[in-house]
């Protein structure tokens, strides 16, 4: 018997139950106070374990120091419930209904694919700080004396921890000097909220923020095993999941960064637009564009989709089942066309709030762009780019920032090179994914953090699953993980591998 999707699309089945009231279907209010059910119990364990917190807004204080007031609200929620929708019983459905889910093959091997991957590079960065040492000797940012629990602090990940704890800061006509308001609120936000519900110490937000990376990077490949299976069948699905999780700039998956969080809204919004679920890619457009400066920009690709019932049969994808599942026709309605075009301009919503927030608490609307070139990110176009690298090997070789610089190059060499293919096999829109992603990079901050960048590209994966043949995967996986780990000790030891 069909029942409802799980969130990658797989069909969980309905336990019809001998009444008829149990088995009339349950109104989607009755789901959402399940899942609020859900959540108050599951907070009030992490308040009983962590010790909660206490916060102070404007004048009022709230404070969450105890389980029992999460524990009556549930009980409550779930009453509530259960009165005024009994079938389906929360107690019975949901152990069955989450065993089914997680026994999915998505679930499975995304899982599989985090377990085998994070873990070792984790390894990697701890025994690399005792074998190779810090660069300079010691590392400039340090919270605990512990390598173990400093090990995720890193790079940019202060600067999150900072928004997370501090909030952000701004000091006027100050430009040279580096502010937090150039980081969007959306990752930072997270954690600040599960730092504060394990405690408020400085190794609770550090805990968050790590484990709010592997949540976001576990279920960025649930969702990319669904996008890839529908179009190009298991095998290549659980390919596509390996090669993307053994990129050699996939180490940021485990950090506190970004990408993992944005490749989760990303490919969450590709995934419910191309399958017309309109106000489910709505809400990962707007978590995209609230989570990095060129999320917005994913509304040109959304766009091309939106409009690619009109566009010529070459620009939209090679004919066959993976054109149909990338690239569905947006019916002729008004309707669908309406819902679709507004799920796809929700990306620069995400910014625009960003912006306004950014405006009154600074008068500027612009400063969390202009802040970018305290980093040393002023646009300077590609062909700068070209002409400088080329003096700076020419002069010195690989020395210095110039071997760092040519391995980030690899990264933007390898989603360059993925262009054309990815717009003949998957489409236009995927192909435009990339390069709004790469080529606005490269013109105002150089090869900086290219690497970085293009971890998040899943079409470039999508495609490379497909051509490389079933003999030779073993070897690209076992290629990529070797130079993950090469880089990931870099990173880990402060070498300028950000």
């Amino acid at each position: 018997m069909s029942g409802d999707k799980s969130p990658e699309g797989f069909p969980i089945p309905n336990m019809a139950l001998t009444s008829p009231s149990q088995s009339a279907p349950l109104p989607r209010w009755a789901r959402v106070l399940d899942v609020v059910c859900v959540l108050f119990a599951a907070t009030a364990i992490v308040v009983s374990v962590s010790g909660g917190f206490r916060l102070r807004l404007g004048g009022i204080w709230i404070g969450m120091t105890t389980p029992y007031p999460l524990l009556l609200w549930s009980l409550l929620t779930g009453i509530g419930r259960h009165a005024a929708a009994p079938q389906q019983p929360l107690l019975r459905e949901g152990p069955r209904r989450l065993a089914d889910w997680l026994r999915t093959s998505a679930v499975r091997d995304a899982t599989t694919t985090v377990a085998g991957t994070r873990p070792i590079i984790f390894l990697v960065g701890y025994l690399a700080v005792f074998m190779f040492g810090y660069a300079n000797e010691r590392p400039p940012l340090r919270h605990f004396d512990n390598e173990l629990l400093n090990l995720n602090v890193r790079w940019d990940a202060g600067w999150y921890l900072d928004i997370a704890t501090g909030g952000y800061r701004f000091t006027p006509g100050e430009h040279d000097i580096q502010q937090n308001v150039v980081f969007f609120p959306a990752y930072p936000m997270l954690v600040r909220a599960g730092g504060r519900l394990l405690g408020g110490r400085v190794f609770a937000y550090v805990m968050a923020g790590t484990v709010i990376s592997l949540a976001a990077f576990w279920g960025s490949l649930i969702y990319l095993y669904a996008f890839t299976r529908d179009a190009l069948g298991r095998d290549t699905a659980r390919c596509a999941l390996w090669l993307l999780a053994t990129y050699p700039f996939a180490l940021f998956f485990g950090g506190i960064y970004t990408e993992s969080l944005f490749l989760f809204g990303v490919i969450g919004a590709f995934y419910h637009f191309t399958n017309r679920q309109f106000g489910r890619a709505a809400c990962w457009g707007g978590l995209v564009g609230l989570t990095r400066l060129n999320g917005a920009l994913l509304s040109i690709p959304l766009l091309v989709l939106t409009v690619s019932r009109w566009l010529p049969a070459r620009l939209v994808a090679r004919p066959g089942a993976a054109a149909e599942a990338w690239n569905p026709s947006i019916a002729i309605g008004e309707r669908a066309f309406a819902k679709a075009l507004a799920a796809a301009v929700m990306p620069p919503v995400g910014l625009l709030i960003h912006a306004v927030f950014i405006w009154r608490m600074t008068g500027d609307a612009t400063a969390w762009a202009t802040g970018h070139a305290a980093w040393g990110r002023t646009y300077e176009g590609l062909g700068s780019l070209v002409a400088n690298e080329f003096s700076v090997l020419t002069a010195s070789g690989l020395s210095g920032t110039a071997a760092y610089d040519a391995v980030n190059a690899i990264g933007a060499a390898f989603a360059l090179a993925a262009v054309w293919p990815v717009a003949r096999r998957m489409g236009l829109a995927y192909a435009l994914f990339i390069l709004i992603n790469v080529l606005p990079a490269l013109s105002v901050g150089g090869f900086l953090s290219a690497g970085r960048f293009s971890s998040v590209l899943f079409p470039a994966f999508v495609w490379l699953a497909e051509v490389v043949p079933a003999a030779h995967r073993a070897g690209w996986i076992a290629s990529f993980a070797a130079f993950q780990a090469c880089n990931a000790a870099l990173f880990y030891t402060w070498r300028p591998m950000f």
